[in-house]
Parts: structure tokens; C-alpha cells; sequence
């Protein structure tokens, strides 16, 4: 019988209970005080009105109650969507209409954004203290109406368990279904590859809206070990964590790396005690990872994945070899090899599968890829064809299976490890009245990876500074763009679409990562 996430949490209990299991900010719960407070809390939304498959959104900074809400969806069938806190208002209510929660989770200091979407038939329960509207509840009196006792039934492996957004390239979200045996198979993938055991211990400095670190969660809970949550990612106070909480393992994005070793303090810390970082999103600079390992020695993973296709491949610790033989220090560039189970595939235009080397669209089969885009059917069946997943990248597998990135089949710009659809931005340059026509491109970032760079023609008088802050208005604040050049025209093909690979070319010459 297949295993379900839900196991998690009534495993631990009985066979561990008085393990540590979630320490934050000064709160520790155990195991068995973690699948209590769980069962409250799905007793309590049972009481009022959610049943199975019903949503449950969080809109919240990393808390221990975070996890509390996504462990009663995972023990009570419901479906956790949690919301991206950094986008705007209008974004916000994009993902919520579409998911049409039934509970609404929030921290105190988003009640603005929440009184702005607010909408009839939800119920709004406020995590933490602070100023309480009318129409909503607090967390604490929620939670404490609840019983404590496991479901007399419980979801099947095929059910679905979270609805994750993805930026769409029109701009929209799309909500990636994930089920309940696919997310335990990918903690398990995880937990293997990585060696976790009970005695390690977790810092959770990622948001808990993006799957990287809820597969990192699940891993190491999967193994009994402790999460010591972080509220948002801070270099000095993870390098003070990783001293005063003896953490083991941790999962960050090149960025956070590059800042970590950037801290005044970094070269008086010892991180003796840390055995595995996990490093995934973006690619990262050969010259970083170097710098990172003679910090922190041969303890990293490169993890390749994506929402709807969970993990993928593995560059494991022994294969970050900077000091071996050519191919060894050339595989620093790659992706690694296929994860247990699963297939890799590249294919050419005309749907033949490539030569070694030889690049093309990577598309991924395995047991633990998402089950559909939440009520869109299209993009189901452009994304999943045959069981096989495609991944909207370009790539290239050598001869002995090493996966080696080197393009986005769609525009999309990784930057500090957040996904950015150029077409967003450029919907948000549009609605100036000034600009004419725009195109938006990724270019080379020292510390971000990548930037938003604009290209802009106006049919009117405008500024840079006027342009940026219009589009914070509109977007997220990561998105707007870092560079805006006023241009005559625009390059454009045969067909009159623009010409981006044109635009990109004088940025990304030379560089060891191309994206054209």
C-alpha cells in the first residue's frame, strides 16, 4: 500500500513522541504535542464546515502554525494552498479566487492586503496577536475548540494535498495539484539522497509557500528529525542559529549562500557542525561554489526540480569535486544525475529523443509529478503528455547521464531564487500611459543571478524612476525591473514577435550559464 503524508505525522507520534519536532522562536513542540495541536486544528475546521478537498489557504511568514495548518490538510484530506506574502494585492486575489478557500490563514501584518480581498462565505482566522477585525478569528481560540483524535478515515494515496502557484507566462498563476503518496515519495527521494536520520536538525530558512521548503520539511520529519523555522532568511542570524541550535542541515539558493559568506561575521563562525546544505532554484556561479565549499567543505546537494515536477536530479556531495580531473570539475556546471525513479528524457523539436550532448526540451516521468493545474485542463495537457512531464527547460544529458541546464524554453527569470515571468512585468510596463511597446529579458546579476531588464519605446514623456514605481504598484517589488533602456524600436523576427534572443545576446556573452 502506497504511503501517504499524513503517516507522518502519526508515525512520529507513536514511535518518537517526545522528539523534538518544531522549534520556533523560543516555542518547542514535540512530536506528539505537534500531531495534538494538528488534530485540534483539523477537529476545528471539521467544526467549521470543511470537509475533504475543500482549500485551505495561508497567508503568513514562516510560523510554527504554518505547519500546524498544511498537517491538518495533510491528516484531513483538505487541500493547502498557500499564497506568495510578496506579491501584491491583486495577485494575492488572483491565486485565493482561484483556489476558493474555505479558510483563510493570515498574519497579523497582512490584514490590509486581507480586508482588501476579503470576500463572503470565507472564514478568516488571524495567526498571531494583533489589532482583530470583526470578521475574523484568532488562531488560539480556533485551535482550542478542536479534539484531539485521529480521523476515523484516512486520504487515500491518490488524493490531493496542495495547490502550489507557479507564475504563468501570460501572467497568470497556474496552481499545480500535488498529491498525498507523490509528496511523501519526493520526502522520500530527499531524505535518501541526503542521509537524513533522526538526529539531525533542519533550519527552515525558505517561505513555506514554495515546495522547496515543504519537500525539505516532509524530508526530515519523515526521518523524525527537527525543524527550527526562521521567519525570513537573515545571515547573521543563521550563522548565529547554526552555532546556538548545533543545525546540521539546511537548504538555501545561491543568493542566501552568497550572502552568508558575505556577512562581516562569517569568517569568525565554525560550521563544523553542518553536514548537508541543499542549494537549488537558480543556477549559481562556479566561482561561488568554490568559495562555498572551502567554507563549509564537501557538504552540498544541488537539487533540480520545479513545483510540478518535484525532484529530479542530484549533484551529490561526492561529486562536487573542485580539485578533481577535468570532467569531474566540469560536472560543478551540471544539474547532476536522475533522482531513484525517475526517468530523463531530452527531446528535439520533431519529438525524437537527442543524442548525448545534444540539447533540447527536458521532459521528466516518474511517480511524484503533479496530477493536474488546478481548472486548467489546457495547460494540463500542454504540461503532462503520456505520463511525461515536460519541463520548460533546455538541456543536454552526457554521456554518463549528467543533466547539464543551459536554457529556458520560456522566458522566465530566476532571480534571488524568485520565478519571474517577463510577460508579467510587461503587462505592468504596458498600463503607463507613456509606453508604447516594451520587452522585458533576464540579464547577469553578481548577487541576484539574474535581473528584470526592460527595453522600453514611449509615446510620451517618462523617467526611469517613474516607470519603476509604477510598476510596484502593480507587481510584486522583486519584479519590477532593475534596468530600463529607452529604445527607438524594438527588434523583432519574421513573424513581428521580438526578437529576444537578440536583446539578451550582449549580456550573456561569455557567460558560463547561457540564457538566450
Amino acid at each position: 500500500m502506497n504511503k501517504i503524508v499524513a503517516d507522518i505525522i502519526i508515525s512520529n507520534a507513536q514511535r518518537i513522541p517526545g522528539h523534538p519536532a518544531v522549534i520556533d522562536q523560543g516555542r518547542e513542540y514535540t512530536f506528539l504535542q505537534y500531531a495534538t495541536r494538528v488534530q485540534r486544528l483539523l477537529d476545528a475546521l471539521v467544526q467549521a464546515g470543511c470537509r475533504r478537498r475543500y482549500r485551505v489557504s495561508v497567508l503568513s511568514r514562516n510560523c510554527a502554525e504554518y505547519l500546524e495548518i498544511y498537517g491538518a490538510c495533510e491528516l484531513g484530506g483538505f487541500i493547502a494552498a498557500p499564497v506568495n506574502y510578496r506579491l501584491t494585492a491583486s495577485e494575492i486575489n488572483y491565486i485565493v479566487d482561484n483556489t476558493t478557500p474555505s479558510v483563510l490563514f493570515y498574519g497579523a501584518e497582512f490584514l490590509p492586503v486581507v480586508a482588501e480581498i476579503r470576500t463572503p462565505g470565507t472564514l478568516y482566522v488571524q495567526i498571531d496577536q494583533g489589532e482583530l477585525p470583526e470578521w475574523a478569528v484568532p488562531y488560539a481560540e480556533f485551535i482550542e475548540g478542536g479534539e484531539s483524535k485521529i480521523p476515523d478515515k484516512l486520504p487515500a494515496p491518490e488524493d490531493p494535498v496542495y495547490i502550489v502557484h507557479t507564475s504563468g507566462t501570460t501572467g497568470n498563476p497556474k496552481g499545480a495539484v500535488l498529491g498525498q503518496s507523490a509528496q511523501y515519495g519526493t520526502a522520500q527521494v530527499i531524505s535518501d539522497a541526503a542521509g537524513i536520520t533522526r538526529d539531525d536538525r533542519f533550519l527552515l530558512v525558505q517561505p513555506l509557500f514554495h515546495v522547496g521548503a515543504k519537500f525539505l520539511q516532509l524530508a526530515h520529519h519523515l526521518q523524525g528529525a527537527a525543524i527550527f523555522i526562521q521567519r525570513e532568511f537573515n545571515p547573521r542570524v543563521v550563522w548565529d542559529t547554526l552555532q546556538k541550535e548545533r543545525i546540521t542541515t539546511l537548504q538555501l539558493v545561491p543568493t542566501m549562500i552568497e550572502m552568508l559568506l558575505a556577512d562581516e561575521f562569517a569568517g569568525s563562525r565554525d560550521p563544523a557542525r553542518v553536514k548537508t546544505i541543499f542549494y537549488s532554484t537558480a543556477p549559481i556561479r562556479e566561482t561561488l561554489l568554490r568559495k562555498a565549499l572551502s567554507v563549509f567543505g564537501p557538504v552540498f546537494i544541488q537539487q533540480y526540480g520545479s513545483t510540478e515536477g518535484s525532484s529530479i536530479s542530484n549533484l551529490t556531495k561526492s561529486q562536487h569535486r573542485p580539485d578533481g580531473t577535468a570532467a569531474q570539475q566540469r560536472r560543478l556546471l551540471s544539474a547532476g544525475q536522475a533522482c531513484t525513479g525517475v526517468e530523463i528524457k531530452i527531446v528535439n523539436s520533431d519529438g525524437t529523443v537527442a543524442d548525448a550532448g545534444e540539447p533540447g526540451e527536458i521532459v521528466v516521468r516518474h511517480p511524484d509529478i503533479m496530477q493536474e493545474y488546478w481548472n486548467d485542463p489546457v495547460a494540463t495537457a500542454e504540461s503532462i503528455s503520456d505520463g511525461w512531464l515536460n519541463m520548460g527547460d533546455i538541456g543536454y544529458l552526457d554521456e554518463e547521464g549528467f543533466l547539464f541546464i543551459v536554457d529556458r524554453k520560456k522566458d522566465m527569470i530566476i532571480s534571488g531564487g524568485e520565478n519571474i515571468y517577463p510577460r508579467e512585468v510587461e503587462i505592468a510596463l504596458e498600463q503607463h500611459r507613456a509606453v508604447k511597446q516594451c520587452a522585458v529579458i533576464g540579464i547577469p546579476d553578481e548577487r541576484w543571478g539574474e535581473a528584470v531588464c526592460a527595453f522600453v519605446v514611449l509615446s510620451g514623456e517618462c523617467v526611469e524612476s517613474e516607470l519603476t514605481e509604477h510598476c510596484r504598484t502593480l507587481i510584486a517589488g522583486y519584479k519590477k525591473p532593475k534596468k530600463i533602456h529607452f529604445v527607438e524600436e524594438l527588434p523583432r523576427l519574421a513573424t513581428g514577435k521580438v526578437d529576444k534572443v537578440k536583446l539578451r545576446a550582449p549580456y550573456w556573452q561569455g557567460q558560463q550559464t547561457q540564457v538566450i
